[in-house]
């Protein structure tokens, strides 16, 4: 027990004098229609520090609106961390499916070194794949007033890491082999062959998987 209050001390980004009516590390998107997390509800998961050490004891939820893991433990939430470098999350409505988060990739558009991506495939190269969420004022005109509601909307973009450069996967069937410059021609056929349309992870990770058996 003290080697698990020893870690929530390691990982507690809130101090005692703040003053709000969320729990600890749960934001305020009350004004906000939309879902900010990946899910809903508290997942089982691990917990990985860059030191090596792992922990188990936390139940796990991800908001993709600040690109932020939030821990809880006896009923206290926390934001995790700097020390964090990777966690497995274990939806419960999938419990035998995982899900790998992992920072420390090069910078790239707005995302850093500190950003957690999806690792969906490591060998030759690299798939990730970013979860994040806009958000989106739209204006309403109600009789003679007009009223401003502010919705999420959910973003997925996908990188492709290669040789230590960040590359953005297009969603678009036709533009992505390009993407594979030295391998367009093959990558663009098999796109073709399996009728991908660019619309789900598994498309992604099929195309990145050809590729990676292309290379030398």
């Amino acid at each position: 027990m003290k080697h698990v209050m020893w870690c929530l001390l390691l990982l507690c980004q809130w101090t005692l004098g703040q003053t709000t009516n969320n729990p600890p590390g749960e934001e305020d998107y009350s004004n906000v229609s939309g879902n900010p997390y990946l899910f809903k509800d508290w997942s089982n998961g691990i917990v990985r520090f860059s030191g090596g050490r792992t922990m188990n004891q936390f139940k796990l939820k991800f908001d993709c609106l600040k690109n932020l893991l939030l821990l809880q433990f006896d009923g206290n939430a926390f934001a995790a961390e700097s020390k964090v470098q990777e966690f497995v999350m274990y939806p419960k409505s999938k419990s035998k499916d995982s899900l790998i988060f992992r920072k420390g990739f090069p910078a790239v558009d707005k995302a850093n070194e500190n950003t957690y991506y999806q690792v969906l495939f490591q060998d030759k190269v690299t798939l990730l794949r970013l979860f994040s969420r806009n958000i989106i004022e739209e204006k309403q005109l109600v009789r003679v007033n007009s009223s401003t509601s502010r919705r999420l909307e959910e973003v997925e973009q996908y990188y492709l890491l290669h040789n230590g450069e960040m590359v953005l996967l297009p969603d678009n069937r036709t533009a992505l082999p390009e993407k594979f410059s030295d391998k367009k021609d093959q990558i663009a056929q098999f796109i073709s062959s399996q009728q991908l349309k660019m619309h789900s992870p598994d498309d992604f990770l099929q195309v990145v998987k050809k590729y990676n058996e292309l290379l030398p």
